[in-house]
């Protein structure tokens, strides 16, 4: 969905869940004893509640908040064989400051239910109608309206790589093969639907300073190809126009001084089938990065989703300096080529967020207004 006469609104996905229901998926998570009638009712009034929230925001591409899940990516040990005790998550500029992983971590109760669980069998979909009422859900909430006006978020089968050491599989390719041909039959059905399908892949950046277990630091230069090559073929027949690749640096709110550089990725990452590259814009570490877009030729029906909204401060961004961001992308590549974004999700992982939920919704409302600004002007002249 592009934007004809304006630049649409969208952001990364995930959004602050309902106390009651962030508890739910706590209780899940200890594997306590759930209601799941309950649950899945709490669930269908929660996507309710946060397309009408979205949609007074003014947001125009909207999603379902990830209510369902109990994390972006963690989600798929409730949904996928293979999936069996903890694994340990290591990020290399956080180890530099343990007083700041003991506060996102130890300290935060959300931090203390971020659960990464090892693959120690086949990977294989066991809950066949999870995506489905994920659908039916989103299509109820949004009440008549197309739901091309909207997305839902999946796992890669590289995040799920990084995210899920491999204890079962005879080698990565045998793994990430697994994972793709697993998750295929999620994103059909998304793009089925008439949804658009965002593919979730912070690993693309984060791999070259973080990993899962014991498997150290990867080779970003290989990594990164083969990463897209297995999200290639999991998205193989499905139109690029409903596809939108999610990349980032990690929703925490650590120094980031060991993050690679978008310029060292872009080029293995533009060769995603997705029609749409959607990547971080505002924060500190990589506002500057929009030089990156004047330097590679981005190719033809791709457009770009800039996050011009930091997730992990309670700063609340002037519309003025939203519209400037988005402005500047649209010089660039072009204004029918651009959307508004996030830099992340606001509710990543199930009760854990940088920013105060609250606040999540004034930021919204900013980025819509920015884009409002930027529109204004850049389709008067």
């Amino acid at each position: 969905m592009r934007g004809a006469d304006r630049i649409l609104t969208t952001h990364a996905g995930s959004l602050p869940r309902p106390e009651d229901l962030t508890r739910m998926m706590w209780d899940l998570l200890d594997e306590k004893q759930v209601d799941e009638k309950k649950l899945q009712a709490r669930v269908k009034e929660a996507v309710d509640e946060v397309v009408g929230l979205q949609r007074k925001a003014g947001v125009d591409i909207v999603s379902d908040g990830e209510m369902s899940k109990v994390g972006f990516s963690n989600y798929v040990m409730q949904r996928y064989s293979g999936f069996k005790n903890r694994a340990q998550f290591i990020a290399t500029d956080l180890g530099e400051f343990p007083d700041i992983v003991n506060k996102l971590f130890v300290e935060n109760e959300g931090g203390r239910h971020l659960v990464m669980p090892n693959v120690e069998g086949p990977i294989e979909l066991a809950d066949h109608e999870a995506v489905n009422r994920d659908i039916q859900n989103l299509k109820s909430a949004l009440n008549g309206k197309s739901p091309d006006s909207a997305f839902i978020a999946a796992v890669t089968p590289g995040q799920m790589l990084f995210n899920f050491p491999n204890l079962y599989y005879p080698s990565v390719e045998a793994y990430i093969e697994a994972a793709a041909k697993a998750l295929s039959v999620e994103y059909r059905a998304i793009v089925d639907a008439g949804f658009n399908l965002q593919l979730d892949a912070p690993d693309l950046a984060m791999r070259a300073h973080c990993w899962t277990g014991d498997t150290g630091a990867a080779d970003i230069k290989n990594y990164v190809p083969m990463a897209i090559e297995a999200m290639n073929e999991a998205t193989r027949g499905l139109p690029p126009e409903k596809v939108r690749l999610h990349l980032c640096w990690g929703n925490y709110a650590g120094p980031h001084h060991h993050d690679v550089e978008l310029k060292e990725i872009i080029e293995p990452v533009l060769k995603t089938n997705a029609g749409y590259i959607y990547f971080e814009a505002a924060n500190p570490r990589h506002a500057h990065e929009w030089e990156v877009w004047e330097e590679v030729k981005i190719p033809d029906g791709k457009g770009l989703i800039p996050g011009v909204i930091d997730t992990l401060t309670n700063h609340v961004e002037h519309p003025r300096l939203v519209a400037q961001r988005l402005e500047k992308f649209a010089g660039i590549v072009g204004k029918e080529n651009v959307m508004a974004g996030t830099d992340c999700g606001f509710g990543t992982f199930v009760g854990w967020s940088g920013c105060d939920p609250k606040v999540a919704w004034l930021k919204l409302e900013a980025l819509s207004e920015g884009a409002r600004i930027a529109s204004d002007k850049l389709w008067k002249h």
